[in-house]
């Protein structure tokens, strides 16, 4: 009978992985065939529903990322909130500036963020993402917000990555940051497979909604 039952186990592992990866190939293909200036009419209607949040604006420090091809633009919500005088870090897989043996957590999926005062502390890092240059200071803190890209959420705050879990790993060691994902209306599933380890949204903003899908934001 426990020979049976993981053999059931195995299978529907298996299954949900295989749809998984369905579910994200096919919203890559959608997102890829986006023109330009579709990208930048939804990126600013997104970007201007942050910036009008309540939580954006008592917000002190800021987790973002920047665009890599057609992921929501987020440059607006980063040169805003560095003119707001709000504290911005970007995102490094830089195995090489931090000990990745802390945690227990993989080298090759490690992800910290480092505090940038200008984008022209960028430079172009791990999967040609840019990324703060060496020098950027190490920042990490509980009350701050996350901008978070993705490939598909949805309505319940589930995320599908691009399947290294940089964030869901990072998200499991600091539990008490306030995840904003931003995508297209296009990337929203009804439901998606979600595996133990995902880390769910407290919001998901797009260019016709904000979903609010979990906590509110944990500070004053």
């Amino acid at each position: 009978m426990e020979k049976r039952n993981l053999c059931h186990s195995g299978e529907r592992e298996r299954k949900n992985q295989s749809e998984r990866r369905v579910v994200r190939e096919r919203h890559q293909k959608v997102r890829e065939q986006m023109g330009a200036r579709e990208v930048s009419e939804k990126s600013s209607l997104i970007c201007e529903r942050i910036l009008g949040a309540e939580w954006y604006e008592k917000s002190r420090l800021i987790y973002a990322y920047y665009p890599l091809g057609n992921e929501v633009d987020s440059r607006m919500l980063l040169e805003r909130a560095l003119l707001d005088g709000k504290t911005v870090a970007l995102p490094s897989t830089d195995n090489g500036r931090f000990c990745v043996e802390r945690d227990g957590a993989a080298s090759d999926c490690r992800m910290e963020f480092f505090q940038i005062t200008s984008l022209s502390q960028l430079c172009e890092g791990k999967f040609h993402v840019m990324e703060p240059a060496r020098g950027c200071p190490m920042v990490a803190a509980n009350a701050a917000v996350v901008f978070v890209p993705g490939v598909a959420f949805d309505r319940s705050g589930n995320r599908y990555g691009y399947g290294k879990g940089y964030y869901d790993r990072y998200f499991a060691r600091f539990p008490d940051l306030y995840r904003v994902a931003l995508c297209y209306e296009n990337q929203m599933e009804d439901v998606l497979v979600a595996l133990p380890t995902d880390e769910r949204m407290d919001c998901i903003c797009t260019e016709s909604q904000m979903y609010v899908t979990g906590r509110g934001a944990i500070w004053a």
